[in-house]
């Protein structure tokens, strides 16, 4: 078993959930099909051409236990986010 590629892919997988949870309800099938869906491909060819099924659990375990921690510490807390609350940087008007 391979840590490194364990922990890069549950990083993805995490980052991955993370982005369709914090997008607005509106925009978040688009968000589906353009991040976590292409993600979810691309991860289960690697794995069916190293043949590393062993990681790939381990990596999913590790995304989704990283995620309800975050859940359970901050997620909850956090407002559902609107168009009204998303800033954009700019320079005339920095945070």
């Amino acid at each position: 078993m391979h840590w490194q590629t364990s922990i890069l892919l549950g990083v993805l997988v995490f980052v991955a959930c993370l982005t369709v949870l914090r997008t607005p309800r509106r925009v978040r099938r688009w968000i589906i099909l353009i991040l976590p869906m292409p993600l979810v491909v691309l991860i289960y060819r690697w794995a069916a051409y190293r043949h590393t099924w062993i990681d790939l659990a381990a990596a999913l375990g590790m995304g989704l236990a990283a995620l309800g921690l975050w859940w359970a510490l901050l997620g909850r807390r956090l407002p559902a986010p609107t168009d009204e609350t998303i800033r954009v940087w700019t320079k005339d008007d920095p945070f």
